[in-house]
């Protein structure tokens, strides 16, 4: 992107109209302030657990890594039953206002998954640090880093292969052959491009872009192709996937959380370390409590940071598409499907969005527009 680019300054009612600006002030609104509670009653329930770790390490009566394991399991049970009534509430918001389409039965069941799930990486995980603290003493922190920065580079390279089951390729000759047209463009050979079936689960449209190396997809949701979408705008959504494959966002992305985990996981051996260390059971909530605190601290950085590599892929989609009126109609598209709100909080905006808004888009796309004259 250029530097210093000056994007305009417009108005959210004229760009998307007064009626789309209330539907997603008011549906983010009710997020927003739950996330706020959530938060809250998260951290809360952390410092109660931290306060009484002792005691309940000492009731359990096993052995440190045992007993470790179960002080963790505990935990994440706690924030899973805490996080429960937000779960089904902002649920419940959404199917009311038709982007969730599932059905309540789904609803109910699907955190009891989540809960299967949580438990078994939880116990995995605490195995492994745990042995790790009891191996390398306040040191633990440095091979923890490494093992989970060989885990998110396995993830990204693995994942892509298992989103691809029940997808299918773009059928639509003429989206496939303008396909064709931007990996050229944009110098990106040799992603996948699939098309994901998500009109049974929601309303809502997206695209992503995921993998690295050979493994790198673009899934564009079938919600974006039901025609309340221009061709343009299709074409527009593709281009940006592809910019974000093309200016290896994965890649620094993966750069960011070592820039920032690693820091973080010296700090949670630091803390620990006032109390005895990360090997004693009693510390094991301790530890989560000052993960959490961190990663909420960070968190408008790395917001930030995402931010601008979105801002960086929908320039470079305007540079291959050459189409600022597609841009357009495809955020405006956003915000009447997604009930987006165009114009959020400053405190939303950096503590939430890991996306410019709507409104922002439209104004790169119009200072865009502006520089080709």
């Amino acid at each position: 992107m250029p530097a210093g680019l000056d994007a305009p300054s417009l108005r959210a009612r004229q760009v998307f109209g007064a009626e789309a600006v209330r539907a997603g002030l008011r549906f983010d609104r009710f997020f927003e302030v739950e996330w706020l509670i959530a938060t809250v009653a998260g951290i809360a329930t952390l410092c109660v657990l931290a306060r009484r770790g002792p005691r309940l390490a000492r009731a359990l009566g096993l052995g440190p890594v045992n007993a470790g394991i179960v002080m963790a399991v505990v935990v994440a049970v706690s924030l899973w039953a805490v996080s429960l009534p937000f779960d089904l509430a902002a649920a419940w918001w959404s199917r009311r206002h038709g982007i969730l389409q599932d059905s309540w039965l789904s609803i109910v069941l699907s955190p009891l998954g989540g809960l299967y799930l949580a438990t078994a990486a939880v116990t995995l995980v605490a195995a492994v640090v745990l042995f790790l603290a009891r191996r390398f003493g306040s040191n633990w922190w440095l091979p923890a880093g490494a093992l989970a920065l060989v885990f998110t580079v396995a993830v990204q390279f693995g994942l892509p292969y298992l989103e691809r089951l029940g997808t299918h390729p773009v059928r639509a000759a003429r989206l496939a052959s303008q396909i064709h047209e931007l990996e050229a463009r944009e110098h990106v050979a040799g992603a996948t491009i699939r098309v994901a079936p998500m009109k049974r689960s929601t309303t809502a449209a997206n695209a992503s872009s995921v993998g690295i190396g050979p493994s790198r997809s673009i899934f564009i949701w079938d919600t974006m192709l039901d025609g309340r979408f221009s061709p343009g705008a299709v074409r527009f959504v593709v281009a940006h996937e592809l910019a974000h494959l093309a200016r290896w966002h994965i890649w620094k992305g993966i750069a960011w959380g070592v820039l920032l985990g690693f820091p973080i996981l010296a700090l949670v051996a630091f803390v620990t370390g006032t109390r005895g260390g990360l090997w004693l059971p009693e510390n094991v909530p301790l530890a989560i409590l000052t993960l959490a605190i961190a990663g909420l601290a960070v968190m408008p950085l790395a917001n930030a940071v995402s931010r601008r590599y979105e801002a960086e892929a929908d320039w470079t989609a305007l540079n291959a598409t050459r189409d600022p009126v597609s841009a357009r109609g495809l955020y405006r598209g956003f915000v009447k499907t997604d009930l987006q709100n165009p114009d959020p909080p400053g405190w939303v905006h950096v503590l939430l969005e890991d996306h410019p808004s709507a409104l922002a888009r439209v104004e790169q796309a119009e200072a865009w527009r502006r520089s080709q004259r």
